[in-house]
């Protein structure tokens, strides 16, 4: 049986990794683009997913000036269209069954 590696990050190590300040890190908890495990962020505990979307939001402000709010519907609606291809990939799959060629 494989075990799969977890690897977390504290405030200080995350902010590092992805190139934020603490300030920019607070902004884009508090509007729940990441969410750390830990009540308190000297006790903030991020995964490699969240690494993923706070670089990919610290790139979307950077690249297009966008507000931390606009980011994080920004990265909702390009998750829900990911949702929606996969699904849509999927059913096609299973339709694809059932055509005549």
């Amino acid at each position: 049986m494989r075990s799969r590696l977890i690897i977390q990050f504290n405030l200080h190590e995350f902010c590092q990794c992805a190139e934020l300040s603490t300030e920019c890190l607070y902004e884009i908890v508090e509007h729940g683009i990441v969410e750390p495990s830990g009540s308190q962020p000297e006790d903030w505990l991020f995964d490699a997913t969240a690494l993923a979307i706070a670089k990919r939001a610290a790139r979307l402000r950077r690249d297009l000036d966008i507000e931390w709010a606009g980011i994080a519907l920004a990265l909702n609606l390009l998750e829900e269209l990911e949702q929606l291809r996969t699904e849509n990939s999927r059913l096609r799959q299973r339709l694809s069954r059932f055509e005549v060629e």
